[in-house]
């Protein structure tokens, strides 16, 4: 154990600072504060010096990163901490209340908490003083049966961690006062942490508030003084992303496992019948225009703006229908789109006139929704022509894919059909269109969108003709073979398989690679994308205008 003298750190001291500065007739105000700051520093180096266990508050903010834990998890990290106390506690600083925290406009909240600590507040966990040894201790060496207290030597032959009587004597106190302050702080904290994760249990909303009387509310039992409460390090504001009541969470397991029965009987469908005669189908809505939702900007604007080409396409939505597989066509052929249309139904000027692609089935209705009608006309025209001997359609609880009563009237007689429909509020998570596919499609539809307008193409990405065209050449790309395996991790995710293919992020191929110039000759303009098929860079005209339907593929 190493010891520290003062007089001889003076004495070093002087030798460095005596030819620079001669002492004058009194001390300032500044030297006085100075003298003070670099004894408390002495003291505490002469306290660890001598003492060979060091009575210090073990760092909080390693017990409160709550983010993913259990009040289990959170009670165990918090009772294995060095929370220490005893006669070196003297040697703290006073002012540790915690303060209100400043929040931002935008209520991020990630405040720590102010521990005071030495230096170095870590000890070796075999020479921690916990509340408990410090009880039984103190009862040893006061020895009530005996009434007459134990020399300091017989005390420390049973416990190694006492240094001297005066340890003990603090010791003593601490218990008659329902422990240290460092042990009140712990019973608060682990206290506070149990209503914060009873109320995410119950998914309440909890604000810095909360955390603030929940921890008042808990030092009224251990009664720390001057303790004032502040928000927990490591818990921050988030946005609500959605609201649920009491009964859906009561209802959790039971739709957990109608989940798991689903996967459970496609998995015995494909193990009977193979992959190829399975599909998922479900539709999805777009907006007329379709642009990012978010953009850079300046640091600290609060108010960001972006322009459109019509505000009222914006709001207003049309509905496409996919259809993929885990076999050996992933694809369905054909897209399958229904847009708004004022009498729901294309005028014949208009029928005429309009794009047609080759890949395309075009209706409409008055809503831009799909109807029944519209939803029997699909499978009778687009469907079941493509099918073989058996198809077995996985859908979502939509009531017209339930109703398939007028379904199995309009199919083929060789075809055995089977319709599979997913529970209610389980899609996100065992539908594989909404597990990946839509999500990918819509990402690369917003990024030629946003491309027309930020580089002010005189195109209106939200007329009929543009947006056909352009689904009928995006829809294109998402066929070829090298974005095969995003299908097949789909199925993958959402449980049906066990194939974890690695896939090409359609998005990532197509929009990050764009160094150099159009494949075309002579061609200046700005790229656009790189093909799925040829891995040609294109500009817009000459995927565009050109209509570069490819069909070649380099792999």
């Amino acid at each position: 154990m190493y010891s520290i003298n003062p007089l001889k750190v003076l004495k070093l001291l002087e030798e460095e600072y005596k030819l620079r500065y001669q002492p004058d007739d009194a001390p300032s105000e500044a030297d006085k504060q100075l003298k003070d700051l670099i004894k408390d520093l002495i003291d505490i180096k002469i306290a660890r010096s001598e003492i060979p266990v060091l009575e210090v508050e073990e760092d909080l903010q390693g017990d409160l990163q709550l983010d993913g834990l259990t009040f289990d998890d959170f009670e165990k990290t918090a009772g294995g901490a060095n929370l220490l106390n005893g006669s070196a506690e003297r040697y703290f600083f006073e002012d540790d209340r915690l303060n209100e925290p400043v929040t931002s406009d935008t209520e991020l909240s990630s405040h720590e908490i102010f521990v005071p600590r030495l230096p170095d507040p870590r000890v070796p966990s075999s020479q921690a003083v916990n509340l408990d040894y410090k009880k039984r201790a103190v009862d040893f060496w006061c020895n009530a049966t005996a009434k007459k207290r134990r020399s300091l030597s017989s005390v420390r032959n049973h416990f190694t961690k006492v240094r001297d009587e005066r340890q003990l004597r603090d010791w003593k106190k601490q218990l008659a006062e329902g422990g240290s302050r460092f042990d009140k702080l712990k019973v608060i904290r682990l206290e506070t942490a149990k209503q914060y994760f009873l109320a995410k249990q119950k998914r309440q909303v909890v604000k810095d508030l909360d955390l603030q009387r929940w921890a008042i509310t808990a030092n009224n039992d251990v009664d720390l003084p001057g303790f004032t409460a502040s928000p927990y390090y490591g818990i921050v504001d988030r946005k609500i992303t959605k609201f649920v009541t009491k009964k859906s969470l009561e209802a959790a397991p039971q739709v957990k496992q109608s989940a798991e029965e689903c996967v459970a009987l496609v998995r015995s469908r494909i193990a009977e019948h193979g992959l190829d005669c399975l599909w998922n189908t479900d539709q999805s809505g777009f907006e007329y225009e379709m642009r990012p939702g978010r953009t850079l900007e300046q640091k600290g604007v609060k108010h960001v703006e972006a322009i459109t080409q019509s505000e009222n396409s914006m709001t207003h939505y049309y509905t496409v229908m996919m259809t993929i597989s885990p076999g050996t066509r992933k694809f369905h052929p054909i897209w399958f789109i229904t847009l708004k249309e004022e009498k729901g139904v294309f005028g014949p000027i208009v029928s005429k006139t309009m794009f047609k692609g080759d890949n395309l089935y075009i209706t409409a209705s008055t809503s831009g929704k799909m109807t029944k009608k519209l939803y029997l006309e699909r499978s009778e025209n687009v469907l079941f022509p493509h099918m073989e001997d058996r198809c077995i359609i996985l859908a979502d609880s939509w009531k017209t894919f339930t109703d398939q009563d007028a379904v199995i009237e309009l199919k083929p007689e060789e075809l055995q059909y089977e319709m599979i429909t997913i529970p209610p509020k389980v899609t996100g998570s065992i539908q594989p269109l909404d597990v990946l596919c839509f999500r990918m499609y819509k990402g690369c539809f917003k990024k030629i969108s946003n491309f027309v307008v930020v580089n002010d193409i005189p195109v209106h990405v939200h007329h009929r003709d543009v947006i056909l065209k352009l689904h009928s050449l995006l829809y294109q790309r998402f066929q070829s073979s090298r974005f095969e395996n995003l299908i097949v991790r789909a199925w993958f995710k959402s449980g049906y398989t066990d194939e974890r293919a690695q896939y090409v992020n359609p998005a990532s191929f197509m929009f990050k690679k764009l160094n150099g110039r159009c494949i075309h000759n002579n061609c200046k303009n700005t790229v656009l994308l790189v093909c799925g098929w040829c891995k040609g860079r294109l500009c817009f005209h000459h995927f565009y205008d050109v209509h570069h339907f490819c069909t070649i593929y380099l792999p």
